[in-house]
């Protein structure tokens, strides 16, 4: 007979919001396993859009290779379970032009940083499937990001990191 399953979408993370996370990834075969893996993500890509956070993370699942970087890395994905930890910075409005194209920028700086805090953080590199290498940056662009993120998002970036890893 067929299993009826369930799971709960928590209403906050159907909101539009920009964001960052960190997925949690863990095996669900050795419940004393201290294995796990991580994944640094953001909401709000390169291109046009902004989707929820529950859109984002049921795409690293799906079977089109350019969203699913999950699925990417862990080819049997039913063997692992996964956590959540994500930041929010700002309702994503798509009337508003100057703060998309503006927005963009701070939030892949959001997430390099994250990255960045990631590697800082973790004492097994390894754990981290999609670490910011940085490399080929000049001086220049290196300052000019350095004046994106304020003190508040560094510190909320911080946190989150630690939230993930503590996990």
């Amino acid at each position: 007979m067929d299993e009826i399953l369930d799971f709960e979408i928590p209403a906050h993370s159907t909101r539009r919001e920009w964001a960052v996370y960190i997925i949690v990834v863990r095996p669900t075969n050795d419940k004393n396993s201290k294995q796990r893996f991580f994944y640094v993500g953001k909401t709000g890509d390169n291109r046009e859009g902004c989707n929820p956070i529950i859109s984002r993370i049921g795409n690293h699942f799906s079977f089109n290779k350019v969203h699913s970087q999950i699925r990417n890395y862990l080819k049997e994905t039913a063997n692992y379970k996964y956590t959540v930890f994500y930041a929010t910075y700002g309702e994503y409005d798509p009337k508003n032009e100057e703060r998309v194209k503006g927005f963009k920028d701070k939030i892949n700086e959001l997430e390099r940083q994250l990255s960045c805090y990631m590697q800082e953080k973790l004492k097994n590199k390894e754990e981290l499937l999609n670490p910011y290498k940085g490399i080929g940056m000049s001086k220049n662009k290196k300052l000019e990001r350095e004046k994106i993120l304020t003190e508040d998002e560094k510190k909320k970036l911080i946190l989150l990191a630690d939230k993930a890893i503590k996990q």
